[in-house]
């Protein structure tokens, strides 16, 4: 029996944005993700846009490097960007 690829379509999961919403893939099907419910989220198009290829867990590896620099640019008394 075949599952069904629907999940909420409320908001995205990274910025939290109601607009412009897309089905993307946690674990890309390049990557060898599957077409299953528990591999999908909900993410704009900004965001699926700049996601690309990479997997979720890519995203949050990325989104944790980029917090850590920024932290330590407003320590050291600087500018986060």
């Amino acid at each position: 029996m075949k599952q069904p690829t629907t999940i909420p379509m409320k908001r995205c999961r990274y910025c939290l944005s109601t607009q412009n919403l897309t089905k993307d893939h946690k674990i890309p099907l390049i990557q060898g993700g599957k077409d299953i419910p528990s591999n999908l989220q909900c993410l704009c198009m900004r965001c699926n846009g700049t996601k690309s290829m990479l997997s979720h867990k890519q995203v949050m590896r990325l989104f944790a490097w980029f917090l850590q620099i920024q932290e330590s640019r407003i320590a050291k008394g600087k500018k986060p960007y």
